[in-house]
């Protein structure tokens, strides 16, 4: 038979995750990729043709429409006592057994 499952401590685990962000980011790869988004990202190495005026004017339209929703959202009042939209309510620890 197998060996049960060791659980890895939750310190251990961040730790890890860490690292391997940290040798990611410092890694070469990470730089050339770095270094070709910067290349993307001039103006003079666009790649893409302008967008036709109909997808220009979507574009328009959906920003405008998102902008009327915001605005409503955020204009709303709520009645002084109304109920919260969520409460945070820590769990307990389950012990292992």
């Amino acid at each position: 038979m197998s060996q049960p499952a060791r659980r890895m401590k939750r310190r251990r685990f961040v730790t890890l995750v860490a690292m391997s962000g940290a040798a990611i980011l410092t890694s070469p790869l990470s730089r050339a990729a770095a270094a070709t988004a910067r290349t993307r990202s001039r103006p003079d190495a666009g790649r893409r043709p302008a967008p036709s005026p109909a997808i220009q004017k979507e574009i328009a339209n959906q920003e405008k429409t998102l902008a009327d929703q915001l605005k409503v959202i955020r204009g709303y009042e709520l009645p002084p006592g109304s109920p919260m939209a969520f409460v945070f309510a820590p769990l307990r620890k389950r012990r292992q057994s």
